[in-house]
């Protein structure tokens, strides 16, 4: 427990053991002494049934049920000392961002027909949720290359004006443990968007040259490699990207490791970043040469043991595939199923570069993806080269039926058969969902780890793939 709520306590205690400030002990049993956090409200106007709650931790999420009315109720155990969640509402896409601790009652007022307005959130924990809320919709940045038409200076003002209305309400905020872990996340994500000028320069107005401004520099400098915050918000990588890049080296999984390991002596960092080096040579590296340079600098660079071990076994996983399923080796065929209950083959469907989705009803990251692939459908309607398919692994066929989206051209929805479940199970080894696979149209595999829709790079990997003839069939463009 944390050592100022410890106190609290034994304050507490005390105070009431006196026979004092009955109305303090009311206090903080609301505050602290419950071991459940209370989520309750009403979602208006939704064609679902079910509400996620999502943590922030990447723990298992939860389901919540609506009832007929749109209401529901839910009690759940938050994380210590509080927790970060997201409640999400699949049919509208909307997410909505919370704040639990013991003892949390939050309510929430929402209508799913207009998606413009604000979800309303009451509650003793109201003025932490504004602040998630604004953590993760107000403070993102802003557009790479509008910041490119902007000096450092009025950059720097934008972004410090969002950070000062955050700073404040932090200071308001009762839960101090909260508010000193969310300043430091605060910091870090103030720092990154900031470095995020130097990637807009480099991008929109000279590649060959970097920032000339000199108060971005005065602040580059300050940046420090060795703070985990830093590590976990993302600011370490970029500085490290960038750098390679202004060098003229190669941005590489391995070349990154090399210049972590030069400049970084916090061990937790090089925990961190050796893990997000590793974790994306297993997902997109194709040569099993250059895998096992990058798998040998993760060994030597990260010192812990669970995370080793896991590593340890998906390497070995990675390497056997990517003798069997590498790029340009033939696509092992699943039987599917279509509406109707016809047999599909997926090699059948050759002829066309197919973008295969794989996902269940029950599977709230896959309904998350969805809003993601409709944008991607939408994007490349009317492109006779590119096959998107939506590939159920449910179960339960009503409930496929009742979650899939429709039918239409460019864009097709099929369950596996149960003669075909060990292929996508065993055989790919899809042991988690959503998963994304890339096929060419002879029926060779372009990448069976392709990027998710809701990846910055999905649109350059489909480009490169289709070619001139992407440009020419896309709807709006």
């Amino acid at each position: 427990m944390n050592n100022k709520i410890k106190a609290a306590l034994y304050s507490c205690i005390c105070v009431l053991a006196a026979g004092c400030i009955i109305g303090g002990g009311r206090y903080y049993r609301e505050h602290f002494c419950g071991g459940e956090a209370r989520l309750r409200g009403v979602v208006k106007n939704s064609e679902e049934k079910q509400l996620l709650l999502i943590p922030e931790s990447g723990d298992a999420m939860d389901t919540i049920a609506l009832k007929t009315d749109g209401s529901f109720d839910f009690r759940f155990a938050p994380a210590e000392p509080f927790g970060v969640y997201m409640l999400y509402i699949p049919d509208a896409g909307i997410p909505i961002y919370l704040y639990a601790r013991k003892g949390a009652r939050i309510r929430v007022a929402y209508d799913a027909s207009d998606i413009e307005r604000t979800p309303v959130i009451r509650g003793n924990v109201r003025a932490e949720c504004e602040i998630i809320r604004r953590m993760n919709e107000e403070f993102t940045g802003m557009d790479i290359e509008e910041i490119a038409r902007m000096s450092f200076t009025e950059y720097r003002r934008e972004i410090m004006e969002e950070y000062t209305v955050i700073a404040n309400l932090l200071k308001q905020s009762k839960d101090r443990a909260f508010a000193e872990a969310t300043l430091k996340e605060l910091n870090a994500l103030r720092d990154y968007h900031l470095y995020a000028y130097r990637a807009s320069y480099k991008l929109f107005v000279s590649p060959e040259d970097d920032v000339p401004d000199e108060a971005f520099w005065e602040f580059a400098r300050t940046i420090d490699l060795n703070d985990a915050e830093n590590a976990r918000k993302g600011l370490t990588m970029l500085v490290l990207v960038w750098d390679l890049q202004a060098a003229g080296t190669e941005r590489s999984d391995r070349n990154i490791m090399e210049e972590l390991r030069r400049r970084v002596s916090n061990q937790e960092v090089l925990d961190l970043i050796s893990e997000e080096c590793i974790s994306s040579a297993l997902l997109n590296e194709t040569s099993p040469e250059e895998l096992e340079k990058v798998y040998t600098l993760f060994t030597r660079t990260c010192t812990d043991a669970g995370m080793l071990q896991e590593t340890r076994e998906a390497y070995e996983t990675t390497v056997a595939m990517l003798g069997r399923f590498g790029p340009g080796q033939e696509l092992l065929d699943v039987e599917m199923e279509d509406r109707e209950g016809r047999t599909v083959h997926l090699a059948e469907l050759k002829g066309k570069i197919r973008y295969v989705d794989i996902w269940a009803s029950w599977c709230g990251p896959c309904r998350y993806e969805t809003q993601f692939l409709e944008q991607v459908a939408n994007r490349y309607e009317g492109n006779d080269r590119l096959e998107i398919i939506s590939l159920s692994v449910d179960t339960d066929r009503d409930a496929w039926l009742k979650t899939a989206g429709a039918d239409r051209p460019g864009w097709k929805q099929y369950r596996v058969t149960e003669r075909s479940r060990k292929v996508i199970d065993e055989d790919y080894n899809i042991t988690a969902i959503p998963r994304f696979m890339l096929f060419d149209e002879n029926n060779r595999i372009i990448d069976i780890h392709a990027p998710a829709p809701s990846s910055a790079t999905i649109y350059d990997v489909l480009q490169q793939l289709l070619g001139a003839d992407e440009s020419e069939n896309v709807i709006g463009q």
